[in-house]
């Protein structure tokens, strides 16, 4: 099943952003299989989840991030 853009815009704002699943697992204080399961399905973060990320990444991963919770309300 292929991933849709927004199931990858947490993903690439992570990677971009020189940070590891596990590193970003940390900062939400889950597991990384929990991590990676939120990754893959990115509506499952809580918006707190999101804000905790939105501050670890960097400028690029920032936008990434922005554009994909715009696009989770315009829907």
């Amino acid at each position: 099943m292929a991933e849709s853009a927004n199931s990858k815009a947490i993903r690439a704002a992570r990677v971009i952003s020189g940070l590891t699943q596990e590193q970003a697992a940390y900062i939400l204080g889950v597991s990384s299989p929990t991590y990676i399961s939120r990754e893959k399905a990115p509506k499952a973060f809580t918006i707190d989840e999101l804000e905790d990320l939105f501050m670890k990444f960097d400028e690029e991963g920032k936008r990434l991030v922005q554009s994909f919770v715009r696009d989770i309300f315009l829907l």
